[in-house]
């Protein structure tokens, strides 16, 4: 919102913006930023030739885009002129929007005589990403009905475009298996991770009483709040996963 860059859809990154290299999914039609970032790497890292744990068959030879200071921002807003936001941005038509840029204001901010000179012009909201994050994970690994990731349209991409035989979907006639993945615990090592939780004691102010969110009976978390999922992703997580995930998902 201050650097006035739409977050949404392939060009979501307000440090790439239109340099990265993110698609749209086939079968979820959501951006996937999964092939983004081995382009950062230096140029001799071993993952840029890796075929196999990556997109598959792809070796990685390009370079990082560019880093954009204040000065060469304010240029490149510029360029798009006076921006309307709020309630009379749907009257803008721009054909180029969401295409080669996500700009959808000026900010008022470029009008101060120093913002331009800022090494940094904007910034990205860590506690709110960190609890999709968090979310995401831990609803995945859980195998949360309704809210994992692992469903079926994200198995038929995993095929196109992972090297994941082992969980690739299973055909058998009319019917369709969903092979358990290895990231994903059973039901009874899912009921000890929430007693766990439920037996949870935190010093004063460290966080709220995660013990009153969890709910054995249905297997879910509740009513989780931005710093809560912090002291999760934090502290929390590498305690259970690390010993009940295969080896290499619960030290990440």
């Amino acid at each position: 919102m201050v650097l006035g860059w739409n977050t949404h859809g392939k060009l979501a990154c307000p440090y790439c913006m239109e340099n990265n290299k993110a698609f749209k999914l086939t079968n979820r039609v959501k951006a996937s930023f999964f092939y983004c970032h081995r382009h950062l790497l230096p140029p001799n890292h071993r993952y840029r030739k890796n075929k196999n744990d990556f997109f598959v068959g792809k070796v990685e030879k390009d370079v990082a885009p560019p880093y954009l200071f204040g000065e060469e921002l304010f240029d490149v807003v510029l360029e798009y002129g006076n921006i309307v936001f709020g309630l009379q941005s749907g009257k803008q038509k721009f054909s180029s929007f969401g295409l080669t840029y996500n700009w959808v204001k000026r900010s008022i901010f470029w009008e101060l005589p120093y913002w331009k000179t800022n090494f940094l012009c904007h910034n990205l909201d860590v506690m709110h990403i960190e609890k999709n994050v968090f979310e995401n994970i831990f609803n995945t690994v859980m195998d949360v009905k309704g809210k994992t990731k692992d469903n079926i349209k994200s198995r038929l991409d995993v095929a196109l475009f992972c090297n994941s035989k082992n969980i690739e979907l299973v055909c058998d006639g009319s019917r369709v298996a969903k092979p358990r993945a290895s990231f994903v615990l059973e039901k009874n090592t899912q009921l000890l991770v929430y007693k766990w939780l439920k037996s949870l004691r935190f010093p004063d102010g460290h966080a709220s009483n995660i013990s009153r969110l969890v709910n054995t009976e249905k297997c879910r978390l509740y009513g989780m709040k931005s710093h809560d999922c912090h002291v999760f992703m934090q502290t929390l997580i590498p305690l259970p996963f690390r010993d009940l995930l295969p080896k290499g998902y619960g030290m990440h």
